[in-house]
């Protein structure tokens, strides 16, 4: 006796082989940022090309997938909570953006994608003279206290409906850096005119993360013949992850001192993970 399959719905062994080969997938790359994660040398020129290698990869797989695939998109307002040692050190909120997107696989509750955000933990600002023999001459010099972060996910998704779940799994890169810039003083000045980083540092990281998509706008439901734009839906997103992040030094506001022309920079080190709390909004093509 043969199963007849159900109109408009993929055959089982068609959706099943597709699940096992995006499970595949997914497990060689976390395999192989397991190898990373296993060796906590940055400083490893081997270790930098490999994680470049796979960010790399990952960008080239997305970009030869099927075009009937799920395209993704999202602009999300953070807050970074540090957590743990980072915390001891940190004592305050990082409040930032972040982008995403990526492909779900056909007919499959999977997808991969990109992610890349950034956090600022605050900043100082103080006028100076140009120089010593122009002191009449002041500008704004402004410290601010960074971080970047890159990271590739796998996402799980429920079926289609008005508010949708999902669980995240990530690996990537913290890339903490503090950027000084000299601009001119007062109220609606000119971009900076000179601008420098003058600390920076790298931790890799992993962790997961789980969140709602709202949908607000289907495609299906505008009733519009001449709508001919690609976008087939939009939602609001809502969100949370935490991210284990290795051990990296940086600077924090205060951190910087100067003292009889000299400056000195008081440098933290300790584990960097990570709670994200994410509010924004998505489209899927």
């Amino acid at each position: 006796m043969k199963l007849k399959g159900v109109p408009g719905l993929p055959s089982a062994p068609f959706f099943c082989k597709n699940i096992f080969q995006n499970l595949h997938l997914s497990l060689q790359f976390c395999v192989s940022f397991q190898e990373i994660l296993s060796n906590s040398k940055w400083e490893n020129k081997f270790l930098k090309t490999r994680l470049i290698s796979l960010f790399t990869l990952i960008i080239l797989f997305l970009s030869i997938q099927n075009l009937q695939a799920q395209w993704q998109g999202s602009i999300d307002f953070n807050l970074g909570a540090p957590q743990g040692a980072f915390s001891n050190e940190v004592e305050r909120l990082g409040a930032g953006l972040n982008v995403s997107g990526g492909y779900q696989f056909r007919d499959s509750p999977f997808m991969i994608g990109l992610d890349l955000g950034f956090l600022n933990f605050g900043s100082d600002s103080r006028d100076e003279p140009l120089s010593s023999t122009i002191p009449d001459l002041r500008v704004r010099v402004d410290n601010s206290y960074n971080l970047a972060t890159g990271n590739i996910f796998v996402r799980v998704l429920a079926p289609e409906m008005t508010v949708k779940p999902y669980l995240d799994g990530l690996v990537g890169f913290n890339y903490f850096y503090t950027e000084t810039t000299i601009s001119e003083r007062g109220f609606g000045s000119a971009e900076p005119a000179l601008r420098d980083t003058n600390f920076e540092d790298v931790a890799l990281n992993y962790g997961f993360g789980s969140g709602i998509m709202i949908n607000v706008f289907n495609r299906d439901g505008r009733g519009n013949a001449n709508y001919t734009h690609n976008v087939n839906s939009a939602y609001v997103h809502i969100g949370a992850r935490y991210l284990f992040g290795n051990e990296a030094e940086y600077l924090k506001k205060g951190s910087i001192t100067r003292e009889n022309g000299e400056v000195f920079f008081d440098v933290q080190k300790s584990k960097t993970d990570l709670l994200y709390f994410k509010l924004g909004v998505g489209i899927v093509f």
